[in-house]
């Protein structure tokens, strides 16, 4: 500010100076009618002329100052405020049961009260759920849910003694258990293993026409043991598989064994275990597996229980 009054005085000094050169040439006239030098009252003039400067750009100075401060205070008000603000946020924060506008409370009872649920695609299929609940084994009941007459329990399409599947129903072998399987015998060779389909997708018609063979053969009773009745086949879901041999000397072979070790690696389970034939209905086949996804078969294949024990559910025909 002391610079810029300099250079300001400086020029208003070098105008009156120019002022003072054109007053010289009326010198005279000026002495002649005052009684007194000319110099002296231009003098007079300046002084006046430079507080008349000075007064307004002090003022102005002043308003800017003041104008700060209020600035200054202001924003110390704004800020204590916000500080208050935030003391008391936190405080409630922290009081059990508190939240903001209850958002807390209601997102912990949506949680509690959400329970996934499995849609069928578009060819009346759900896909094998990846998140199977890891309680299903325990005391809770089963999510069982009928889609278009398929019974999915824990979003897992089900075919047993207990629950059939529609006479109309199918979809072929499915492309998510077909490249499983691809991937797996991949992963078998690898250790010298070889693995192919014997027995793939089975129609409803075509059990029926298998099943009435056995119960020719070896009576009713008998083909209850190793063979399903017709919409009761888990062959008519499009998600198992006999391989190789189908017949008790598949048993105790390097490809069962590798099986039964490496299968749920793959997203299948040995469906119907040894010493589990009074759950599943079936007696032990080595042969047979299910595709569930990787992560449910390796929930499953931890838990050392077969699907019926894992889900919560039962496989006994009505009659």
């Amino acid at each position: 500010m002391t610079k810029i009054f300099q250079i300001e005085t400086f020029s208003t000094f070098q105008v009156y100076n120019n002022e003072n050169v054109c007053e010289k040439g009326d010198f005279n006239m000026q002495q002649n009618n005052y009684g007194r030098p000319a110099g002296r009252s231009g003098r007079k003039r300046r002084v006046k002329k430079r507080r008349r400067t000075i007064r307004p750009r002090a003022i102005v100075l002043g308003v800017v100052i003041l104008i700060i401060i209020a600035v200054a205070i202001g924003w110390k008000s704004m800020s204590r405020s916000d500080t208050e603000e935030e003391k008391q946020s936190s405080v409630q924060s922290e009081l059990p049961g508190s939240s903001v506008d209850g958002e807390v409370q209601q997102s912990a009872s949506s949680t509690d009260e959400s329970v996934p649920q499995s849609e069928p695609s578009a060819d009346g299929n759900a896909q094998p759920s990846e998140t199977a609940v890891d309680g299903a084994a325990s005391d809770s009941e089963p999510d069982i849910e009928v889609v278009d007459g398929l019974t999915y329990v824990n979003g897992i399409l089900i075919a047993n003694k207990s629950y059939s599947l529609p006479a109309d129903y199918n979809p072929g072998v499915l492309p998510e258990a077909q490249s499983a399987f691809d991937e797996m015998a991949e992963g078998a060779a690898k250790d010298g293993i070889k693995l192919y389909i014997a027995s793939g997708f089975r129609s409803y018609d075509y059990q029926a026409g298998l099943y009435q063979r056995y119960v020719e053969r070896d009576g009713a009773e008998m083909a209850d043991t190793y063979s399903a009745r017709p919409g009761h086949s888990e062959h008519q879901t499009g998600l198992a598989f006999d391989l190789n041999e189908i017949s008790d000397a598949f048993a105790g072979t390097p490809e069962a064994e590798w099986l039964a070790e490496h299968a749920h690696e793959y997203g299948f389970i040995i469906r119907y275990p040894a010493d589990k034939e009074d759950i599943t209905g079936y007696s032990y086949e080595p042969w047979h597996v299910r595709y569930l996804g990787k992560e449910t078969a390796e929930k499953v294949y931890e838990s050392g229980l077969c699907l019926e024990e894992y889900l919560g559910i039962d496989s006994v025909y009505a009659d």
